[in-house]
């Protein structure tokens, strides 16, 4: 969406307001951010109503600041709009049933055939994602190993599938905490839909790097990220809650590798053991210098 056609309504007033997406890099986005004029909602005690216009579409949302609230939001669930899958009339989930009840009868005969493997994960994914977490785990390690060659292709699809599902699980929970560790996550996706988080637990993966849609996550405080492969934190940016950052026994080899985090304004703890960065000559006076607002480093 151009940000051009979004009209914010305060307290029935119009809004003048510059929108912007997340990073620079962006000039589409799913997501996109405003300030309010200076002092149009400093009266906490007062509740406020908001209603947001997409012009093109004809479209609104709205939502109220409650008496002693400083955050509010309105949402439709990834459940409610079907984003990862489609809801299946019982005929057609009766056809599914069968049709993976034929390929796991071709798959004990055929135990290495990597197109039987693929169809049995995609119509368990059809028809019940959470519930075949388990064995969709297990076809996946054997597709990498019958057919090598396609390996990244197959880690980064279940990366994708293992997202979708954590995403789920979080809003069943009704919780802002998004736990996704020892996963063997080759990539990131569906941020967007992690706009309200704000702790997440990315440990002990494959991840090499946090893109630039990784600035989706607003609201986000703590990022745990050790044990992965990091080197690259572009997506850290502008940030404005983040105060902790755990980042031990990645490959952050230099200064400028973290200079994204200079745009995060409430940084204020750091975790940097296990870099080659660490190495560096007088890294703990140029990260001072950096990163002014750490008060809390390990190196």
């Amino acid at each position: 969406a151009q940000a051009c056609g979004l009209l914010l309504v305060l307290d029935g007033l119009p809004q003048r307001v510059e929108w912007r997406s997340v990073h620079p890099r962006f000039k589409h986005s799913p997501v996109w951010i405003c300030d309010f004029p200076p002092g149009t909602i400093s009266d906490i005690p007062n509740e406020h109503n908001l209603t947001v216009h997409w012009t093109e579409k004809s479209t609104h949302r709205d939502c109220a600041l409650y008496t002693g609230r400083s955050e509010s939001w309105c949402r439709d669930s990834a459940t409610d709009q079907e984003l990862f899958r489609s809801e299946l009339s019982v005929e057609k989930t009766s056809v599914l049933q069968s049709e993976l009840q034929s390929c796991n009868q071709l798959q004990e005969l055929e135990p290495l055939n990597k197109w039987c493997l693929l169809t049995i994960i995609l119509l368990m994914r059809a028809l019940d994602p959470l519930g075949y977490e388990k064995e969709t785990l297990a076809h996946f390690q054997t597709l990498k190993e019958v057919d090598s060659m396609r390996s990244a292709y197959y880690s980064d699809l279940c990366s994708k599938f293992m997202i979708e599902n954590t995403i789920l699980k979080m809003e069943y929970a009704e919780v802002r905490v998004f736990s996704i560790s020892d996963k063997n996550l080759t990539t990131l996706c569906h941020l967007d839909q992690l706009l309200l988080v704000t702790h997440i637990n990315l440990s002990s993966n494959q991840l090499q790097r946090l893109p630039p849609q990784f600035a989706m996550l607003q609201c986000l405080e703590v990022l745990e990220a050790d044990d992965n492969s990091i080197e690259n934190l572009e997506g850290v940016y502008h940030l404005p809650k983040l105060e902790e950052v755990i980042l031990k026994n990645n490959k952050i080899s230099s200064l400028s590798d973290l200079q994204p985090l200079a745009s995060c304004p409430k940084l204020n703890r750091l975790d940097l053991r296990g870099n080659p960065v660490t190495q560096t000559a007088d890294v703990e006076s140029k990260l001072a210098e950096l990163l002014p607002s750490v008060t809390d480093l390990l190196l």
